[in-house]
């Protein structure tokens, strides 16, 4: 059996991550499915903090109103091009983006709640980030909250003590922070979604299934000989 290990560098606010999460789901899925073994074979997701800093306010905007500051030079057009090219992404894996609600000032609580799920099953954590992708969006919530943060733990599983102890501390920052300055420097300025596969395979952007399917079969067909 081969456990293949993938580093996830991601933030929430980026769509293309949220996109990348789920054709990174297929390609394993299909994997196991298709590969002679695959089914022995496992895999384990490690997410790792990266901070895109969108918001520069300091405190939670609507992202129309962040679009329009952002995106100020743009024409609507080019806008209105991009994010066709965004939503039309996201259909082809079951994402239907919307583009109300709020932007927070940082990602940093919901990095920081995954990072505590990691004492938990695999599923949990992988569910959790799904969730917090998922309600960020595509149902328009500020995943700043802390109250919307603690719903999502709960439906993905996580314990009303595990929860309550994140929310009223600030349990684990440092090390989160950490891990974001690490792979910072690891990803030197590619940007985001970026993958490192058993260490030494990197992939960057929402690749597609079959990118990933290749990475993995050459990690078994090395780990084999």
């Amino acid at each position: 059996m081969t456990v293949i290990e993938i580093d996830v560098v991601f933030d929430f606010v980026c769509a293309w991550c949220y996109i990348g999460q789920r054709k990174l789901e297929s390609a394993i899925a299909l994997y196991q499915k298709v590969y002679p073994g695959g089914r022995q074979d496992s895999f384990k997701i490690n997410w790792r903090p990266y901070y895109l800093g969108y918001n520069t306010f300091g405190h939670s905007v609507e992202k129309s109103e962040l679009a329009r500051v952002k995106l100020v030079d743009w024409s609507e057009e080019k806008k209105a091009a991009a994010m066709r090219r965004v939503e039309q992404a996201g259909r082809a894996v079951g994402i239907h983006f919307r583009h109300g609600g709020f932007i927070g000032p940082h990602t940093r609580d919901a990095h920081r709640l995954v990072y505590l799920s990691r004492s938990k099953p695999s599923e949990t954590t992988n569910l959790l980030v799904g969730k917090i992708f998922e309600a960020y969006h595509e149902l328009e919530k500020d995943i700043s909250s802390l109250d919307i943060l603690s719903e999502i733990a709960l439906e993905a599983g996580l314990e009303d003590i595990d929860v309550d102890q994140w929310r009223n501390s600030s349990i684990a920052a440092d090390r989160v922070e950490e891990e974001a300055t690490v792979f910072r420097e690891r990803v030197a300025g590619s940007g985001v979604p970026c993958y490192f596969i058993q260490e030494h395979h990197r992939l960057e952007g929402a690749r597609d299934v079959d990118e990933f399917m290749e990475v993995f079969v050459k990690i078994k067909e090395e780990e084999g000989n």
